[in-house]
């Protein structure tokens, strides 16, 4: 049994507009506000809860329906369909200042960096046992660490705020530079990395997840020795990660928090039964829309994607060592092949009456298909988002290895994913650098397919525009370098008057 998260509405609610209040009213001691609030470590408990809100916020958090929406939507693996309109943008790459997704994904860091910083301003003068206050202060910098690394992986240049304040006068910011964002999550990774412990409550970062987030920013920043020094202790002791034989295992809800996974976000049976509220009432519930997003409509779905023929390319360049599909793509991908089996009836049987939809290439990753005959929207998901694998520590580390020219170990790491339950046979190819870089990226594709990684991977290897164009030249027509980073919404701009767009945005 997964542990229920349950969302505090009061914290959420004191962490959001605390400091409003007149300060010629007679407070309600029913109340709770930034005087009254501070006071217990269960206080500091809940606030901390509250960081993770912002996360599965479902209409602007990273890892909620629409964040993650965003995330998959620009690369060249999935082909989304006109019904949500700003997400059709993103994909279609006509988006502007002005999508609403875009704005909402924007405060929604904010927010949660926000609530970061109130717990480490607070936190400070407390008389709280050491070993409490350093959980906390770890836990705190863990978070604003994360969301500073996404902010800047999605805006570029941006404000950078480090004090919680209410004051108006200080909401006039001038962006910092993308390096300066970059710099701030190392900082913060860093402490997170002293100060959390190896083994914490599920849901929560442990020393090695900051470790690994750490790494990886490290790479994004092209630093390839400091990447291998913090990624590569994650492969033996005190650390018990290891790949599951099984891939399916890495995107149901029975196999979570597996040893695979460093991090994932949390979803359960807790809460209200409003999927389209934003996670900090008592009717919020604490369940995921993704599966039903992306289902066939033969299976109660609403059909939003489908996997580009471009996608099936890369998957099918390499059949199993028995011969057969890579075991990933059939884990990944529902299609017309024998024996395939599509929310628990035969695939060819599910789609009898639409041809269109039987030569289509439907997500089996985070869906209930093995487990329901259906996807409806009055069944929720309850299947955790793997924000971080041990696959990734793997493929980033033989990044690393192959960018200091040591390309007998790159291949190594990545043997370990080709051969991950006896799929694939070992890498037989030449070992020149250009080669095994184009196996890194092929394995990539694959290994990430539908989990938020593509587009990002694309864009660092300077390999955007070239792979867009070959899945869509009229959907690339759209495109041009301001789509690398989403711009800064148009609301900010206005608000803020010191902040202005990012270039050519």
């Amino acid at each position: 049994m997964k542990k229920i998260f349950y969302y505090l509405y009061a914290a959420c609610i004191t962490l959001s507009i605390c400091g409003c209040e007149d300060r010629l009213d007679i407070p309600n001691p029913n109340k709770k506000t930034s005087e009254t609030f501070w006071k217990t470590e269960k206080d500091f408990n809940e606030a901390l809860v509250s960081c993770y809100t912002p996360l599965k916020n479902w209409n602007g958090g990273y890892y909620g329906t629409r964040g993650f929406m965003v995330r998959i939507s620009r690369a060249d693996d999935i082909i989304f369909r006109n019904d949500i309109q700003d997400i059709y943008a993103m994909h279609r790459f006509t988006n502007d200042a002005n999508n609403a997704v875009g704005q909402n994904l924007f405060y929604q860091f904010y927010n949660a960096i926000y609530r970061a910083n109130s717990i480490l301003q607070n936190i400070t003068a407390k008389d709280f046992p050491k070993e409490y206050k350093d959980k906390v202060c770890g836990e705190a910098s863990f978070i604003r660490a994360l969301y500073y690394f996404q902010l800047g992986k999605e805006f570029g240049d941006v404000p950078l705020r480090l004090k919680a304040s209410q004051d108006p006068a200080t909401f006039q910011l001038k962006k910092s530079s993308q390096k300066d964002i970059y710099a701030q999550a190392e900082k913060d990774f860093l402490l997170a990395v002293d100060l959390l412990p190896l083994k914490n409550e599920i849901g929560k970062p442990t020393k090695g997840t900051a470790y690994a987030f750490l790494g990886k920013l490290y790479v994004y920043q092209e630093r390839w020795k400091d990447a291998l020094d913090v990624l590569k202790p994650l492969l033996s002791e005190p650390y018990k990660y290891k790949l599951m034989d099984d891939y399916s295992w890495n995107f149901d809800e029975e196999h979570e928090h597996n040893a695979e996974s460093i991090f994932e976000i949390e979803y359960d049976a807790a809460g209200g039964s409003d999927q389209w509220d934003n996670g900090e009432t008592a009717n919020s519930a604490q369940s995921t829309t993704i599966a039903v997003e992306y289902a066939a409509g033969e299976v109660g779905g609403w059909f939003e994607a489908n996997v580009s023929p471009k996608m099936m390319d890369i998957f099918m360049k390499e059949k199993a060592a028995n011969g057969d599909f890579d075991y990933r793509l059939k884990c990944s991908v529902a299609f017309n092949y024998k024996g395939c089996m599509y929310y628990q009836k035969p695939f060819l049987d599910v789609f009898k009456n639409n041809p269109e939809g039987m030569n289509s290439f439907w997500i089996l990753k985070y869906q209930n298909s093995k487990t329901r005959k259906q996807e409806v929207e009055t069944l929720p998901s309850y299947i955790n988002q793997r924000v971080m694998r041990f696959a990734d520590v793997i493929l980033l580390l033989a990044e690393c290895e192959l960018n200091l020219d040591n390309i007998h170990e790159s291949v190594k790491y990545i043997n370990m994913i080709r051969m991950r339950g006896n799929n694939l046979t070992p890498y037989k190819g030449n070992t020149d650098k250009r080669s095994v870089k184009q196996e890194l990226i092929h394995q990539r594709a694959i290994e990430f397919f539908h989990e938020g990684e593509r587009f990002y991977d694309l864009r660092r290897w300077g390999l955007l525009e070239e792979e867009l164009e070959k899945q869509d030249k009229a959907r690339f027509a759209n495109f041009n370098k301001r789509h690398y980073y989403l711009p800064i919404p148009s609301k900010e701009i206005q608000t803020n008057l010191l902040c202005t767009q990012n270039d050519n945005r």
